[in-house]
């Protein structure tokens, strides 16, 4: 695991193990070095789920710019719909925020 210097792991619920091994898991096989940026640590929106240990931002200043989009699909579906990966300006944000299971029709 590759971490900016200042990232602090205290409090990170284990789903977002499974979200960084799989976002390093994509970005080499694009031949790059997936680092994270911040996690439970740094200023981030009042009500962000960095906070309660349920969000990553991974580096993308790496990454061609092309290939952000790209590599943001591939996470994302890899991870599946409990997880929202957003392409932001300068990094991917990568949560964990499963939604409500979808209720079945009455007949």
């Amino acid at each position: 695991m590759i971490l900016k210097s200042s990232v602090d792991l205290r409090g990170l619920q284990p789903q977002m193990a499974l979200a960084y091994t799989i976002a390093a898991t994509c970005y080499a096989k694009h031949g790059y070095t997936c680092t994270i940026t911040s996690a439970s640590d740094s200023r981030h929106g009042p009500n962000s789920l960095h906070y309660c240990g349920k969000a990553l931002d991974i580096r993308t200043r790496d990454v061609r710019e092309q290939a952000r989009p790209l590599l943001r699909d591939e996470i994302k579906e890899a991870l599946g719909p409990q997880f929202d990966v957003v392409l932001e300006s300068d990094h991917l944000h990568v949560e964990f925020d499963p939604k409500d299971p979808p209720r079945e029709s009455e007949s």
